[in-house]
């Protein structure tokens, strides 16, 4: 369970509120509801790490999978996806 507590908890306690960090984020609330979520800066970074991981593996799946339509054949000539392109952007206006 996550430890909460509230705006004025933290102002008189920060050191202890840090050293909580310890046993997992803090929900700092403000007038009852939830503020922001404080984290110790290793969980923070592995955070971030996965993010960037996530992304990464994106990137490549598309990049495979333009790969896969072109090996197969079902690329379009550059003309072609300008017009369908400025065809769809007129329709959203």
């Amino acid at each position: 369970m996550l430890k909460q507590v509230t705006v004025t908890e933290l102002q008189r306690n920060t050191a202890k509120v840090i050293n909580d960090l310890e046993d997992g984020p803090v929900i700092v609330s403000q007038r009852g509801r939830p503020a922001a979520i404080i984290i110790d800066p290793q969980t923070f970074e592995q955070i971030e790490r996965s993010l960037e991981e996530v992304e990464t593996n994106r990137v490549i799946k598309v990049i495979e999978t333009g790969l896969d339509s072109y090996k197969a054949g079902r690329t379009s000539p550059h003309s072609e996806v300008v017009r369908r392109v400025r065809k769809q952007r007129a329709r959203q206006k």
